[in-house]
């Protein structure tokens, strides 16, 4: 796969240590919601390569893309990437990755913790906009109120798209100022009634998470085909 060329446009932090950044890319770039691209970190030599989601959805003719980057204490992808300048060009292989939406026929159900929502606001946007009238719902797992990413854009799409619905919880609220639910994104989808017929489940987070939770959806007896996963190290 020949590398490709994009220029950084916009750098913007959502949370003390998780920022947005965008790029426009020199040739229009074809993605598939879910899908990554594999970015040259050129802070030093050698250089390295991390992979980051694509964040925006899919559109014709796409040169705007963004994506999601959590800072790492001694990560040379999140940190190199936070230093950059408006006007930067980088280098980046892609899109890649089969970790994409299967069946607008089915209802879906999203489960995430962290920055692993990143691939799942393509596939949420890209299938709200494209018709998908199915029930899609999104379970967001953070740890404090300071945590929290999208509540706004969540909620724009909760507003203009009725089969859209979406809940965020918390594990560890600062205080009690918040009002929406608490616990892990399992202890949560143990209390729910689960759709083992005719929803997709797809879980995106840390291995620890995922282990978890299609934990409890094959023990709820949801079939292995409707379990889909994308985990980050």
């Amino acid at each position: 796969m020949s590398p490709k060329k994009a220029q950084v446009t916009k750098i913007f932090f959502l949370t003390e240590d998780v920022f947005e950044i965008h790029f426009r890319t020199e040739e229009p770039l074809e993605f598939k919601a879910g899908q990554f691209v594999t970015i040259k970190i050129a802070d030093k030599i050698p250089p390295c390569f991390r992979a980051y989601s694509i964040a925006s959805a899919p559109q014709p003719d796409c040169r705007n893309i963004k994506t999601c980057v959590k800072i790492v204490a001694e990560g040379r992808g999140s940190n190199w990437l936070k230093s950059l300048k408006a006007g930067t060009k980088i280098n980046f292989i892609g899109p890649s990755g089969k970790f994409t939406f299967k069946n607008p026929d089915k209802n879906s159900f999203f489960i995430a913790t962290g920055t692993g929502v990143t691939p799942f606001l393509s596939m949420i946007e890209d299938q709200l906009k494209s018709g998908n009238k199915n029930k899609i719902h999104l379970l967001f797992g953070l740890r404090h109120i300071k945590n929290i990413i999208y509540k706004d854009f969540l909620e724009q799409l909760r507003r203009q798209y009725p089969n859209f619905s979406y809940e965020i919880t918390l594990s560890k609220p600062e205080n009690s100022t918040w009002k929406g639910s608490t616990g892990r994104v399992s202890q949560i989808l143990n209390t729910q009634n689960i759709d083992t017929k005719n929803t997709d489940y797809y879980i995106c987070g840390l291995k620890e998470m995922i282990a978890d939770v299609a934990k409890i959806l094959k023990e709820k007896s949801v079939p292995e085909s409707a379990i889909h996963f994308e985990q980050y190290d």
